[in-house]
């Protein structure tokens, strides 16, 4: 679905002065995949997430969609990002339904969509609640819940759960593998949980110090549907914790000059 080829980032900083974010970045994402990006803090994970999504323009390289150049966004990639980006003078109802509104949909279709994905996400009950009167794992809900409705094919996440206390984590981490599960959309899913990205994945892209390589890709070999509890108990998901922990942490330090 996504064929991520050759891609490279370079900013410009300070007066004639360059910082490489990404080098040379090949990866393809298949139709109903979920696959993660772990690294250091400062490797482009976050960059590389942009770029796919069409925030950014990559510096070289190549990023298609289904054979097609990002030149953009567009509505066949939905992002979650960290920080909720709610319209706060807008109720639940008006968040979830506001991108159907803006493609056309009338309102009472919209808003019976919206109603469905708030149940969904177990908000049902909290349609005429503002942003304000919300708690973050709550925001959160209503945040993936809003871009699920104008059906991407593809989810971009970047640190969505990352700003959640430990226990809200986890059930939005249950959440998502369950709406997962029912619509198989593909799943790129920026990260700095070792143990999130075992859970949740297919797939673990691991990338460099900066500038950001592919280091290695851990295929995720257990069981689906994914129970915590007996994962947490599972020898291998014990050891892909361990094993993806050490790439992380062990890599040479000429990888972070650049």
């Amino acid at each position: 679905m996504i064929a991520i080829k050759h891609v490279s980032q370079v900013f410009a900083v300070g007066k004639g002065e360059r910082h490489v974010a990404l080098s040379d970045i090949s990866l393809d994402l298949r139709d109903g995949e979920f696959i993660s990006i772990l690294g250091p803090s400062g490797c482009g994970k976050s960059t590389l997430l942009y770029i796919v999504g069409g925030f950014v323009k990559q510096t070289s390289g190549s990023v298609e969609i289904d054979g097609r150049p990002v030149t953009g966004p567009g509505p066949d990639r939905g992002p979650v990002f960290q920080e909720f980006a709610l319209y706060p003078w807008k109720t639940v109802l008006g968040n979830v339904a506001y991108g159907l509104r803006q493609q056309g949909v009338a309102r009472a279709p919209a808003e019976a969509r919206a109603r469905e994905l708030l149940a969904m996400v177990g908000l049902s009950g909290y349609e005429n609640f503002y942003a304000k009167q919300l708690s973050g794992g709550m925001k959160q809900r209503v945040a993936i819940a809003r871009t699920l409705a104008y059906n991407p094919a593809v989810l971009l996440m970047d640190e969505p759960f990352g700003a959640l206390d430990a226990h809200t984590r986890n059930r939005l981490q249950n959440d998502l593998l369950k709406i997962w599960e029912r619509d198989r959309k593909s799943v790129l899913f920026v990260t700095h949980s070792v143990e999130e990205a075992v859970y949740l994945s297919d797939r673990v892209v691991v990338l460099t110090k900066s500038p950001g390589r592919i280091k290695e890709i851990v295929n995720i070999d257990l069981p689906r549907p994914r129970v915590r509890a007996e994962l947490l108990l599972n020898p291998r998901y014990q050891q892909y914790v361990i094993d993806i922990e050490a790439m992380i942490d062990n890599q040479p330090e000429q990888e972070e000059a650049a």
